[in-house]
């Protein structure tokens, strides 16, 4: 039989799992350790303002929604990273992002998953999934609309840290009602999202790449522990046999495939998280990545369910029509908080 285990699968939580959040919420994990910003450039102005908070929206998150930490500041000494722009850019980073996530593993996972190829699904859908294919391999896959939806999250995210905008709300506010409303809309950022007089600074699309690779770092860091962690089935050490399904396929694979449990999810969760930060740390001096590009790619979440009339507790009991793929993160955001804040008092400094 087919299987196929979704970044987007969903599953119903039950009634005591969210009293137990609501009455004992994860406190956030403490910051990245307060780097300072970025120098001004040759012939740039000095930093602007103060960034604003990291992950604050302008409306309130429903009642029982754990706050998001602030977003680190990056650090001084790091080089400007180049502007990913184009399919072709973020298709090449995120192979780069999977090689670092591969390197972290323990011998015995790098051997269960190493060769998996990673497919590219054409589709609108902001999904990513680890599966079969109809031989038995196993693959790895990213929509066209993930990597839309986190280019635009990067993209506005530094923005905003940077100069203290608010072009993530703004960018949510334009897309995410039609992405609910129409499968045939893109998550990628509308031209004037982005001040004309902010779009070109080389320090913001610098943290701009930093970000995109840190929310994928997260979202495969999941869909790789779905295959070493045996949730799929199909990765034995075989490798993929080659490049992988067909994308035009791909659609085919997905409709046939059995939902996973919480407890699977949770699983995919914390091991991808302790993947992510791994990698992350192994970075140094570059940036290392942190849970806060999970935290970003769950808010944008949140912000859909929200946007369809969903969302809050009730939407554990009651998927969403829009989303009922979509693991809720009113269970997840907490995981994840707990997880990365017991990684870190692992490994200090």
């Amino acid at each position: 039989m087919r299987k196929l285990a979704s970044f987007l699968i969903g599953f119903v939580a039950p009634a005591a799992l969210l009293a137990c959040q609501a009455s004992t919420p994860a406190p956030p994990p403490q910051p990245y350790y307060g780097q300072p910003p970025y120098p001004a450039q040759p012939g740039q102005p000095a930093p602007y303002g103060q960034p604003a908070p990291y992950g604050q929206p302008q409306q309130p998150y429903p009642p029982g929604y754990p706050q998001q930490p602030q977003q680190p500041q990056p650090a001084a000494q790091r080089p400007l990273l180049a502007p990913l722009v184009g399919v072709a850019a973020w298709q090449a980073e995120l192979r780069s992002v999977l090689n670092e996530l591969l390197a972290a593993l323990s011998q015995s996972n790098q051997t269960l998953v190493r060769g998996i190829p990673l497919v590219f699904d054409p589709t609108n859908e902001v999904n990513a999934y680890a599966g079969c294919d109809d031989q038995g391999a196993p693959f790895l896959a990213a929509t066209a609309g993930i990597l839309e939806a986190v280019d635009a999250m990067a993209q506005t995210k530094a923005t905003d840290e940077l100069f203290g905008t608010q072009t993530y709300e703004a960018y949510c506010s334009a897309v995410l009602p039609q992405i609910v409303s129409s499968d045939k809309a893109r998550a990628g950022l509308p031209l004037g999202i982005i001040p004309a007089n902010l779009g070109g600074d080389p320090r913001r699309w610098s943290r701009a790449h930093e970000m995109f690779d840190e929310i994928l770092a997260f979202t495969f860091g999941h869909e790789l522990a779905h295959h070493y962690l045996g949730h799929t089935g199909c990765a034995k050490g075989q490798g993929g046999g080659g490049a992988g399904p067909d994308p035009s396929k791909l659609g085919h694979l997905a409709t046939a495939v059995p939902f996973f449990n919480q407890f699977a999810e949770a699983a995919a969760d914390s091991a991808g998280c302790y993947n992510m930060l791994d990698a992350g740390r192994a970075r140094r001096p570059q940036y290392s990545w942190n849970e806060n590009g999970g935290l970003t790619l769950l808010d944008y979440f949140a912000r859909l369910e929200r946007a369809a009339g969903q969302g809050g507790p009730l939407s554990l009991l009651n998927p969403l029509a829009v989303l009922k793929t979509h693991p809720n993160p009113l269970t997840r955001i907490p995981l994840l908080q707990t997880v990365a804040r017991t990684w870190h008092q692992q490994h200090p400094g």
